[in-house]
């Protein structure tokens, strides 16, 4: 290398030389552009701060959809699991139910419940709402004081509820693991959906299957508008036949509206205590004493006025999964044996004079199942005199039938037969029984 002419290796590996110049040059333009860059952003230090934020930024952006995605398919399991379980809404009913006996004294009122798979959380109304005392209920300190949980096995299965409605529960959303459900049957008349065009729409059309599907035939009423697949009626109409239907059991008719009556009703206006009305689920901005569900194009939903935010963009594809699951909002009645339960009583303990005769009519059914063998023979209280002598001369007859004439077989053919019509004849209120039957007389 001593002996190398300089120029002669410059000249040699002149591309080389010139490509290395330039890549470093490029570097040296580079660096001196982000130092410039960075004492614009007041220093090195507050450069790279600029530069994670920035990174992290996209990287959120990036995986956004893929969050949203996963967020709407756990929200959608939650609610399909949730909803299908007949369990869920019975314990979200006894809840309410239970909540409104034990906050009366302090005089609020329930009207949202949130479940999970432990743990029934009631939401009050009221002012000035206090803990709960000591007994099953509790007060989470994450919660506000209107909060009132209570584990699911410690619900007390009778809850006396006289002189209220009905809890109507209808799946409105989740939040933190639990299904939220909201009390239609308490409140204002009026339940308005608000929000995003879809959003709104989708959120009232699950709503209104809801109360479709768990209220007594007839109890609800769809005007025109509120699905492109039914046709409904004109509102007016829709509203007069709304008004015009009977409480069943205690629960009022509904009335699912996109707009309401133009003139507005008078009984719309007043309160709901003087003008026991239908109840109303309209799709849109109400006027007068009403509850508003606000809802945005991400699927979230508020309750006006009250602490309630939830999630609710898997809402309506879950109520679409569970709705012929749904159950109703009441159930079958148990077996009474012949003890009629009043409407008002149902979620009430029975008397002691009413088990005694609940008691009674299920002895009374005992007795009126017959052995295998009795329909055989006639019941002790249909055998009469002239039954029991011809039994007795049945045998006679058989060892001596040379006595018998053709007399003595008129006569006891008469016999027969008026023995037959007595057994038929039954007194008024004598249960059907078996008619008897009576063996041949062997005839000589």
């Amino acid at each position: 290398m001593r002996n190398t002419d300089p120029f002669e290796f410059i000249s040699q590996h002149r591309d080389t030389i010139f490509r290395v110049a330039g890549v470093l040059a490029a570097l040296l333009i580079v660096f001196l552009i982000i130092r410039w860059l960075a004492m614009r952003q007041g220093g090195w230090a507050a450069a790279t701060r600029r530069v994670k934020r920035e990174f992290a930024v996209t990287g959120a952006a990036f995986a956004a959809p893929f969050r949203a995605w996963s967020r709407h398919r756990k929200a959608l399991t939650l609610l399909v699991r949730g909803l299908r379980t007949p369990a869920t809404w019975r314990d979200a009913e006894r809840a309410v139910a239970a909540a409104r006996h034990a906050a009366a004294s302090v005089g609020a009122t329930p009207y949202a419940v949130l479940v999970d798979d432990e743990t029934a959380t009631v939401l009050l109304a009221g002012r000035d709402v206090p803990e709960p005392a000591d007994g099953p209920w509790w007060h989470d300190p994450d919660d506000g004081p209107d909060h009132w949980t209570i584990a699911r096995q410690d619900l007390p299965p009778v809850v006396p509820v006289p002189d209220l409605p009905y809890p109507v529960l209808v799946a409105v959303g989740e939040s933190g693991g639990c299904c939220a459900f909201l009390d239609v049957a308490t409140g204002p008349a009026l339940l308005t959906v608000e929000g995003e065009r879809r959003a709104a729409a989708a959120l009232h059309q699950a709503v209104a299957a809801q109360l479709d599907a768990r209220l007594p035939d007839g109890q609800v009423v769809v005007a025109e508008n509120v699905h492109r697949a039914y046709a409904g009626t004109p509102i007016r109409t829709a509203y007069r036949t709304a008004r015009d239907l009977p409480h069943v059991l205690g629960i009022a008719p509904v009335l699912v509206t996109t707009e309401l009556p133009d003139p507005l009703p008078p009984e719309l206006a007043e309160s709901p205590d003087v003008s026991p009305g239908p109840r109303i689920l309209l799709r849109g901005t109400g006027r007068g004493h009403r509850r508003s569900l606000l809802t945005d194009r991400h699927g979230t939903i508020t309750l006006l006025g009250t602490p309630l935010v939830l999630g609710g963009n898997a809402l309506a594809r879950a109520i679409a999964r569970v709705l012929p699951d749904l159950p109703p909002v009441l159930p079958p009645a148990p077996p009474t044996g012949g003890v009629t339960v009043r409407p008002e009583r149902a979620f009430a303990e029975l008397d002691e004079d009413e088990e005694a005769v609940a008691l009674a009519g299920e002895d009374a059914e005992e007795t009126w199942a017959a052995p295998a063998g009795a329909g055989t023979r006639p019941p002790a209280a249909e055998r009469d005199d002239a039954y029991e002598e011809e039994r007795e001369e049945a045998p006679a007859r058989e060892a001596a039938p040379e006595e018998y004439g053709e007399e003595a077989r008129e006569e006891e053919r008469k016999a027969g037969s008026a023995a037959r019509r007595r057994r038929t004849r039954k007194p008024a209120g004598t249960p059907a029984a078996p008619s008897p039957r009576t063996s041949p007389t062997p005839r000589p």
